[in-house]
């Protein structure tokens, strides 16, 4: 009996115990009383200041459960503030005195920097960012020729929300090029390289204040030492790994009056083979891609020269545009094609070596390419649907090889 009721006294013990340690809704905050931070911009002032300009959601302006209507007073659906300080920490504790309610910062989607922040260097915004444990490392890092500020303020149609619109621009070119890909995370990694070369997403207005993908800032180190169009990144993609659905135009020549044939690479494969020797390091890139005919000049034909044609074409076009990059590269002193990784890789011991004086190896070092491109398929009708009739119900000629009429 005393120990049936010394276990039902424990239990009660323990329940109660139990319940006094539980954390509960304690700390609950509704969502009215926080300004939710959809992206930040860093801007460098005239004077030497840090200006953070943060995207918030507007509470009025979004829509409510029923799915149909917007907030009462409706208007942009997001709002901008700027505080400034010396330091982005600084900055961003101005906020919690000029702004009603408390910046909640774990929905941050991208911080957007401005040329002149990116140039004086980004290892202290690199260092907040990680450290801060209330951001996430899949947010994008993305870089303006301008300020930050009209980036975050410009509209973004049909998406209503500017930050939103903005990473989807960018994640669209991420398809196609791996080197796009400005997560956080990512950024993170090829900053600590051995290359010490990270690429960021480079972003700005057009001419009618919309949005639009530039290509990409690389830097050396924390600052930003050039910028890359969006023809040149292709040549970036194609020597740091796989690329997919690119599309390459290709000039028809004097019978053309200016038009072009136009091939799509369905997947591309890049492997990168450091060789030593002794005038230094030396690199032979190997590309295997497979295409398909997007459109053909307008005298040419579907037949097995033409296939070989524009497969030497293609290739020809991905070696020129990787040997541009790789001397454009090595006259800005950036190896954001991460060579030095791929050595360390290869050898360790050797990287040790000559890591102290990489740059100088760097810019010594031998390129040479070698693409392959194998068209695969065609995405045009050689012939007119009927054309392949048969009146015996036979298939229709399929294959490289087939002469049309």
């Amino acid at each position: 009996m005393r120990s049936y009721l010394f276990r039902k006294l424990a239990f009660f013990f323990v329940i109660s115990i139990g319940s006094l340690l539980l954390p509960g809704c304690f700390d609950i905050q509704e969502v009215d009383d926080l300004n939710i931070v959809l992206a930040l911009g860093i801007d460098r002032t005239d004077n030497g200041l840090v200006q953070v300009t943060a995207q918030l959601v507007n509470p009025d302006a979004v829509p409510s459960a029923g799915g149909g209507e917007s907030g009462s007073r409706g208007g942009q659906p997001f709002l901008i503030r700027d505080e400034t300080g010396r330091s982005i920490e600084e900055a961003v504790e101005k906020f919690k005195a000029d702004v009603p309610h408390r910046m909640y910062l774990a929905h941050n989607t991208l911080v957007v920097f401005g040329c002149d922040y990116a140039k004086q260097g980004l290892d202290r915004a690199f260092d907040y960012f990680e450290r801060n444990r209330y951001f996430r490392r899949n947010q994008l890092f993305l870089v303006t020729p301008g300020q930050a500020r009209d980036v975050l303020s410009a509209p973004s149609d049909p998406e209503p929300v500017n930050a939103l619109g903005l990473r989807d621009l960018v994640e669209q070119i991420g398809e196609m090029f791996r080197v796009v890909d400005s997560r956080q995370l990512e950024v993170m990694k090829e900053y600590l390289s051995p290359s010490q070369a990270p690429v960021l997403s480079l972003v700005d207005r057009d001419a009618t204040g919309h949005l639009l993908m530039k290509g990409v800032a690389v830097f050396c180190g924390p600052k930003m030492a050039d910028v890359l169009t969006v023809e040149e990144t292709k040549g970036l993609a194609w020597l740091l790994g796989d690329t997919r659905q690119v599309d390459i135009h290709l000039p028809c020549g004097s019978r053309g009056d200016g038009a072009e044939s136009a091939v799509r690479l369905l997947t591309s494969r890049t492997k990168v083979i450091p060789r030593f020797g002794n005038n230094g390091v030396s690199f032979l890139v190997k590309v295997q891609a497979r295409a398909e005919i997007d459109r053909l000049c307008p005298y040419e034909r579907l037949t097995e020269k033409t296939y070989k044609q524009l497969e030497q074409k293609t290739a020809q076009y991905m070696e020129q545009q990787i040997q541009a990059l790789v001397e454009k590269l090595q006259s800005d002193g950036v190896d954001a094609c991460q060579f030095g990784t791929r050595l360390f890789i290869e050898n360790p011991r050797r990287w040790r070596q000559i890591s102290a004086h990489w740059p100088a190896y760097f810019a010594r070092a031998q390129v040479r390419c070698n693409v392959r491109v194998h068209i695969t398929r065609t995405a045009l009708s050689s012939n007119t649907p009927e054309s392949a009739a048969s009146p015996n119900g036979l298939a229709p000629p399929a294959g490289r090889g087939v002469v049309t009429p």
